[in-house]
């Protein structure tokens, strides 16, 4: 394997790398990139700030815990803004919470920071993957399309050695 990762497969193995699930060598890898590239390395740390902020343990699998003194019904209440999801008098609680409760304002914060680095790898991925189908599709067309073209040539010789052979054929028991 190359150990020259691109920030496309880094960002790829991102969660296996923060939760050490990855073998040492692919590891090793990815601490050289990290080494190298400071957007990879930004956006891991962002990540390890985020998850540690819920307690994150990824040795047992468990969900995050909350450890703000906002109420789930409150933090629900920020998710729904930040997806617009919520009316407009709500959208003002929101806004007025957020502007007199600094836990509330840094937990916004952290949930635009999150919901922006999703966003970017979805985009990411989303953007590589119609590349891809379309260079799939395009080399799909163009080799049935030689496919086609040959078995239609090869269709066309046989038919016109049998016809000519019925031809012959016929002359030869006529004449």
């Amino acid at each position: 394997m190359n150990k020259d990762l691109t920030c496309h497969q880094v960002s790829a193995l991102i969660n296996f790398y923060i939760e050490g699930k990855l073998n040492p060598r692919l590891r090793e890898y990815i601490d050289l990139h990290i080494a190298k590239c400071p957007a990879c390395k930004k956006k891991i740390e962002e990540l390890k700030k985020i998850l540690a902020k819920y307690n994150y343990s990824a040795q047992n699998n468990s969900q995050p815990k909350e450890t703000s003194s906002l109420t789930a019904e409150a933090r629900n209440k920020l998710s729904a803004y930040i997806d617009n999801e919520l009316n407009s008098n709500e959208n003002i609680k929101i806004k007025k919470m957020a502007i007199s409760n600094p836990t509330a304002r840094k937990e916004l914060e952290t949930m635009y920071k999150f919901k922006k680095i999703i966003h970017t790898a979805y985009e990411k991925t989303k953007n590589d993957s119609k590349f891809d189908y379309s260079k799939n599709v395009i080399s799909k067309l163009q080799d049935t399309g030689e496919y086609t073209t040959t078995y239609f040539y090869k269709l066309a010789a046989v038919f016109v050695v049998l016809i000519s052979a019925i031809i012959v054929g016929f002359i030869y028991l006529y004449f």
